[in-house]
């Protein structure tokens, strides 16, 4: 018989893959007892394009892009005609990108103590009492972060003017070590009835390394021992009591041995110009990877319809492309119509198996060798790359 729970502390895993969780070469002690006092999902889906800003907003409201408006990692701005990063929220806040209330506003209204570490899509959100929120540049933490939080976290001397620093792919370990220290002092000073939690080097390593890697294997033992000093801050009882964890992953990880250039193709077309430099300098179509999956925007709107009807064809039979969908199709992808969210595209494509986009317009190669040696952003179609199942303890009346 399942209690009365007080307490939620939700923790995500960034690229925790299915095929981790049967593998016997991953050591992760601390998820595998708090399943088995627990709960184990069959399996997870996750949106599309799969990449960490998406999913993770999806996490926390319950509906999919075509709802809650975070469409991707990267999108382009159509009024300055420049790519745009949102990993790291360098630009927007949270409420200039969802458009879906999240159950932290929820929690919040109905006057529960609410908190996040290193969640994405937080930036300046009023529904978190306490909010370190995920950002990547020190000028953002530094500005973006609220004064009392900054404050406090360096009061207790903790290496936040390294933050922005150990934002890079191969030094996020150390900022998942601060993640979870400040989850435990939260945990211990401020008592929040909901605590989200975001670790981040499983993910980097893969990118760098690959999945299934010695580093990618490291690094989910890494993690696990994180969330094991999470638990560690709970009051002594806590998950026989009132309290539940749920530690749940945004996507998977496939390896990726070539890169499409769709942008290459967009300039061969003369569709785009680009500078001494190799930066973009006038587009008609501009393609703007996600990885496993990118957007084409299409800027020219008096030819919008013709051009994205023969782009739909010709870009088809790039190497490496596996799937090309218009806006016709948005609806059973779950995404929204550019007309209602400029930051979608007019095409959306995705990747095969081995594959992955890149941005380069320089040169004459459609294909070429991958930037990151893993990648994410392609629909759940293939299960081994799925993200792993969610795990949770929950109270019940027989402590185990």
């Amino acid at each position: 018989m399942l209690r009365a729970v007080s307490r939620v502390v939700l923790i995500s895993l960034d690229g925790f893959a299915s095929f981790y969780w049967t593998d016997p070469r991953v050591r992760m002690p601390t998820l595998r007892r708090l399943a088995e006092r627990g709960v184990v999902a069959r399996r997870m889906e996750c949106v599309f394009p799969s990449t960490t800003w998406p999913t993770h907003a999806s996490m926390v409201t319950g509906v999919r892009p075509d709802r809650h408006g975070v469409v991707a990692n990267y999108i382009l701005n159509r009024q300055s005609g420049r790519a745009e990063d949102l990993t790291g929220d360098p630009i927007y806040d949270a409420d200039r990108l969802l458009r879906a209330p999240t159950v932290y506003d929820i929690a919040h209204a109905a006057g529960r103590r609410t908190a996040a570490v290193d969640w994405p899509c937080t930036r300046r959100a009023a529904g978190l009492d306490f909010n370190l929120p995920f950002f990547k540049d020190q000028r953002v933490f530094e500005s973006a972060t609220h004064p009392d939080v900054w404050r406090e976290l360096g009061a207790l001397g903790l290496p936040i003017d390294r933050l922005g620093e150990w934002s890079q792919l191969s030094k996020r370990l150390l900022r998942d070590d601060v993640v979870a220290d400040v989850a435990a002092h939260v945990l211990h000073r401020h008592a929040p009835d909901l605590l989200l939690v975001h670790f981040l080097c499983a993910d980097s390593f893969q990118h760098l390394h690959g999945p299934r890697s010695p580093e990618a294997y490291w690094a989910l033992e890494y993690v696990d021992h994180c969330v094991s000093r999470v638990l560690a801050a709970l009051p002594t009882g806590a998950l026989e009591r009132d309290t539940t964890v749920l530690v749940v992953s945004d996507h998977g990880f496939l390896p990726s041995d070539r890169e499409i250039r769709v942008n290459v193709r967009l300039r061969r077309l003369g569709l785009m110009k680009v500078d001494a430099e190799g930066r973009i300098a006038e587009s008609r179509a501009r393609f703007v990877t996600n990885h496993g999956a990118g957007y084409v925007y299409v800027l020219d709107p008096a030819d919008r319809p013709s051009l994205v009807r023969d782009l739909k064809s010709d870009l088809a039979g790039l190497e490496g492309v596996i799937g090309i969908w218009g806006v016709a199709d948005y609806a059973g992808l779950g995404l929204p119509l550019p007309d209602e969210n400029p930051m979608m595209g007019e095409l959306v494509l995705e990747a095969a198996e081995g594959y992955a986009f890149g941005d380069e317009a320089r040169g004459d190669d459609h294909v070429g060798p991958p930037k990151y040696r893993g990648n994410h952003g392609h629909r759940m179609a293939r299960s081994s790359w799925q993200p792993a199942p969610a795990s949770g303890g929950a109270p019940s009346s027989e402590p185990s």
